[in-house]
């Protein structure tokens, strides 16, 4: 992260601006920004194989994780089950995330407009992609704030994230726009070449590494921790420091976890439903696998 004073899209890292300050009624900051903003490291907790609302409620109410992390990508999770999955989480201090392949305004649109705090855009490879993400994801504003950037997000005005019409117009542009984060994930050796263009986009909030699919093309399928996928971590950090803006990855086990710490990373997430699910059950066979059998 960028030291406090730090020049960050016209916002000064670590210091309050206007679109850092949400006023409209009932609203609440973006924590998850907030805590970027402000350094302070955040946990995240990865839903997609079982994503339902018992699991959201269940993990929310444990109160180990700060964000969760919705994987749109990976698995069919419906904008209309989405809003579901982001009801139950608001009552509780937690930020939501869809991760997602931004491919058009529709899906960046509906997504959004289901609740999430913020959108992870996997597969991002040159600033023209992050420029286009950015121009869905964000409402034109003829008065923008210090630190707004702006774009030519599809109206609706009456989903979720709006509190179904009965929120001004213009509260509802400026609250979009400021609180709302948007993650390029770098991924691939093309996009890492770029990294310092894709992060260098006026809108672009920060980078989400993706150890899984950049190992699997450099050909060590698997090996998240693998040097030359560190190095490339590195660079992503180094570009992020220089922009002046933030990132994570995964920190699968301790040993990773450690090493992402150690670069910097801002959030990090250890896994999720499916990883709870493959530990948890060899947990709960302990139980029996050791025991003597009756005679």
């Amino acid at each position: 992260m960028a030291p406090v004073g730090y020049q960050w899209e016209g916002v000064v890292v670590g210091q309050s601006t206007k679109c850092d300050q949400p006023t409209m009624e009932l609203s609440r900051p973006n924590q998850f920004l907030k805590n970027m903003r402000s350094e302070r490291l955040e946990h995240l907790y990865c839903i997609g194989n079982h994503a339902t609302p018992r699991h959201v409620d269940f993990v929310c109410n444990s109160g180990l994780f700060d964000t969760l992390w919705f994987d749109l990508e990976h698995f069919d999770i419906p904008a209309s089950e989405l809003a579901v999955l982001n009801m139950v989480a608001r009552p509780y201090p937690m930020t939501t995330l869809a991760r997602m392949k931004a491919s058009d305004y529709r899906v960046v649109m509906q997504a959004l407009e289901s609740g999430v705090g913020g959108l992870i855009c996997s597969m991002v490879e040159s600033a023209d992609e992050a420029r286009e993400i950015i121009n869905w994801a964000r409402f034109n504003n003829p008065t923008p704030s210090d630190g707004e950037v702006v774009g030519q997000r599809g109206w609706n005005g009456g989903g979720v994230d709006a509190k179904y019409g009965s929120l001004a117009a213009s509260d509802y542009v400026a609250y979009q726009n400021c609180q709302t984060a948007i993650l390029c994930q770098i991924e691939t050796e093309t996009a890492l070449e770029r990294v310092d263009e894709i992060i260098a986009v006026p809108g672009v909030d920060g980078i989400f590494f993706g150890p899984g699919d950049f190992a699997h093309r450099v050909g060590y399928v698997g090996q998240l921790s693998h040097p030359e996928v560190m190095a490339a971590m590195e660079r992503v950090a180094a570009a992020c420091r220089r922009q002046g803006k933030f990132w994570g990855t995964l920190g699968i086990g301790r040993e990773m976890y450690d090493k992402v710490r150690a670069l910097g990373a801002s959030f990090i997430s250890p896994g999720g439903d499916l990883r709870v699910m493959n530990l948890g059950i060899k947990e709960l066979a302990r139980t029996y696998l050791d025991a003597n059998p009756s005679s």
